[in-house]
């Protein structure tokens, strides 16, 4: 029985082998890409642009539609402030000049209000006066710190009624931002400083007093004698300020308490 000579047939899949020339394939891609780019250029250099007949009109380019763009931009993504600040008084000017000076700095914040993102003038706050204080709240404030004033007085020889003045001037009988949120009544003494009492505030004041001066504890005979010492210190810049606490005494009758 003689064999067959015929070689055995392959399996499939392995008839066929893939072979790519990937220098060859990028060589046809970037030919083809150039000639895609130069076509462009070439129709690009052919075609004139006809700006819209409203720009003609107003007679708008790009340029000048960035620059507008970018002016808008500014004023009303960002915040411009001015701020002008004024000597003090006494400078030495004349009425006329001093006159045509706040009606030009009159004049420059009225303009710059009207900016955006510019902020109107402040108005002038009123004058203080004893007046202006409610006689309930100060009442409520006496009756609620009288005991307190009185141990203060005891252990640091600050008057009772010139301490509570203090506390009422500085803290608006308790109706200041500080005195409510950081229970500070003496703002002028104890400037950013947070308590986590009225108490701690009262008694931090003192304290404060006697580091700072102490030569006051020899002037303790009566509120006025006090007082006026106080004025010779540098416990406020405001040189009305031992006048408000002799009125505020005065109008509430601390000095009977």
């Amino acid at each position: 029985m003689s064999r067959s000579s015929t070689p055995p047939a392959s399996r499939a899949g392995q008839e066929k082998v893939l072979n790519i020339n990937w220098r060859l394939l990028g060589r046809r891609l970037r030919s083809r890409a150039g000639q895609y780019a130069s076509s462009a250029r070439h129709r690009a250099g052919q075609t004139e642009y006809i700006p819209p007949v409203w720009m003609s009109r107003l007679h708008l380019t790009w340029f000048r539609l960035g620059l507008i763009g970018l002016t808008v931009f500014v004023f009303t993504q960002k915040q411009i402030d001015f701020t002008f600040t004024i000597g003090s008084e006494g400078v030495g000017l004349t009425d006329e000049r001093a006159a045509a000076s706040a009606v030009a700095v009159s004049d420059h914040t009225s303009a710059l209000s009207m900016l955006p993102g510019g902020s109107p003038a402040a108005a002038p706050a009123p004058a203080w006066s004893v007046d202006r204080l409610d006689a309930v709240t100060v009442r409520a404030y006496v009756d609620r710190f009288a005991r307190v004033a009185r141990t203060e007085e005891e252990k640091f020889a600050i008057p009772a009624a010139a301490k509570l003045a203090m506390a009422i001037l500085e803290s608006e009988a308790g109706e200041s931002r500080y005195a409510r949120e950081d229970n500070n009544h003496f703002s002028v003494a104890t400037p950013r400083h947070r308590f986590d009492n009225a108490w701690s505030s009262w008694r931090a004041h003192s304290q404060s007093i006697a580091d700072r001066f102490p030569e006051l504890a020899d002037e303790a005979v009566n509120y006025q004698q006090w007082i006026a010492a106080l004025a010779k210190t540098e416990y406020s810049r405001d040189a009305r300020y031992p006048a408000r606490l002799l009125q505020i005494i005065e109008r509430f009758g601390l000095d009977r308490i």
